[in-house]
C-alpha cells in the first residue's frame, strides 16, 4: 500500500489538545505503526497521538491510537489482552524471526503431525520466557535494538516474562515445509517471532514467522476497525474517534456532583455521595470519574467515599 495514497495535507497545530478520544485503526500490512500514525495525526489535524503498543510493517490489524487528551490512557491499553491470528511456517528459520529476513532451511518438517505441534504448544501456554529479537523495539543503551540490527550488531539480551493464556492450533499443513495456522491470546510483551521460533526448536526443525494479523486488543475488534483510506476520506475524521472510556471499560466507574467535579478538574480530591458497590472497606480502589453531564474527568483512586484524582483528563482552562 502506498502512504501517499492515503496522506492528506499535514497542518500545523500549537496550544493544549483540541479532542481527546480514541481511534481503532486497522493496519495494513507493508508500512510501519509510525507512518500510520503521521496519516492519522494530519487527518485528525492533532499532533498528539500515541500508540499502544507497535505492529511490526508486515503485520496488519488492530493498532488503538489515543488522541489528545486521550494520550494519557496508554498504559490502561497496555494491560489488556490482545489476540493474534498467525501462520508459523515450520522446517525454516531467518534471522529477524520471519520472512523480512534470509530464510534457512533446518530440517524437513515431514514426519510432524498436527498431534505433534498441538502437544508442543501446551508448553508455551502460561508465563514464558521470551529472548527479545533483535529486530524489535525493546531499547538497549538508549538504542531501539532494529537500529543495531541494521548496522548488522548484535547484542545480548536477557529473556523477558511474557504471558500467553491460550494457543488453539486452527489449521496444520503438513509437508518439508509445514505450516501451523494459531490463534494466540497474550498478554504485554509477547512476541509471536519468538514463539514461532521457540515452537520450531522444541519440534527440533526450526521454526519461523510467515504471517500475523492482531484481531482484537481489550475492546477493540478488527472487525469494527477504520482504515487508513477510510479515516483520510472521512469529511469529519474525528467523528470516528472513539470516546476515552472506552479504554477503560473493566475500571469502575463514579459519579461526581458538580462541586466535586469542578475540584477535580482542578487537581483536587473530593468526596462521593455514596460508596463503590462491592468496594473493600478501608482500601484504595482504581476508578474512573465521570461529571454531571457523563464525561471522563479522570481516573484515580477511591478510598471509601474520597477520591483522589491521578490523571485528570479534562482539567480546567486546558
Amino acid at each position: 500500500m502506498s502512504i501517499g495514497a492515503v496522506r492528506s495535507p499535514a497542518r500545523r497545530q500549537s496550544g493544549p489538545p483540541a479532542v481527546s478520544g480514541v481511534l481503532n485503526l486497522a493496519k495494513p500490512e507493508g508500512i510501519t505503526s509510525f507512518a500510520a500514525i503521521r496519516v492519522a495525526r494530519d487527518a485528525l489535524q492533532e499532533r498528539h497521538v500515541g500508540h499502544a503498543g507497535t505492529l511490526d510493517p508486515a503485520a496488519s490489524g488492530v493498532l488503538p491510537l489515543c488522541v489528545g487528551r486521550a494520550t494519557r490512557l496508554v498504559e490502561y491499553i497496555l494491560r489488556q489482552s490482545k489476540t493474534y491470528h498467525a501462520r508459523l511456517r515450520l522446517g525454516q528459520m531467518s534471522d529477524t524471526g520471519d520472512l523480512e529476513g534470509e530464510l534457512h532451511t533446518v530440517a524437513s518438517a515431514a514426519h510432524l503431525t498436527q498431534a505433534d505441534v498441538e502437544t508442543a504448544l501446551l508448553d508455551f501456554v502460561g508465563l514464558v520466557q521470551q529472548v527479545p529479537p533483535m529486530h524489535s523495539a525493546v531499547r538497549h543503551q538508549g538504542r531501539h535494538l532494529y537500529e543495531l540490527a541494521r548496522q548488522g550488531l548484535t547484542v545480548e539480551r536477557k529473556a523477558r516474562t511474557a504471558e500467553i493464556h491460550s494457543i488453539r492450533l486452527t489449521k496444520f499443513t503438513p509437508g518439508e515445509v509445514a505450516e501451523a495456522e494459531v490463534e494466540v491470546i497474550c498478554g504485554k510483551g509477547t512476541y509471536l517471532r519468538v514463539l514461532a521460533s521457540d515452537l520450531g526448536d522444541k519440534l527440533g526443525v526450526g521454526g519461523v514467522l510467515a504471517w500475523l494479523e492482531r484481531t482484537e486488543y481489550g475492546p477493540f475488534k478488527l472487525t469494527e476497525a477504520v482504515s487508513l483510506e477510510q479515516l483520510v476520506a472521512a469529511p469529519a475524521p474525528r467523528a470516528l474517534l472513539l470516546p476515552p472510556e472506552v479504554v477503560l471499560q473493566a475500571i469502575p466507574r463514579i459519579e461526581l456532583h458538580p462541586a466535586g467535579a469542578l475540584a477535580v478538574r482542578r487537581g483536587q480530591g473530593t468526596w462521593i455521595q455514596r460508596p463503590l458497590e462491592g468496594a473493600p472497606e478501608g482500601a484504595a480502589v482504581e476508578v474512573r470519574a465521570h461529571g454531571p453531564d457523563g464525561q471522563l474527568l479522570a481516573v484515580g483512586e477511591l478510598t471509601g467515599l474520597r477520591f483522589k484524582p491521578l490523571k485528570v483528563l479534562l482539567p480546567l482552562g486546558g
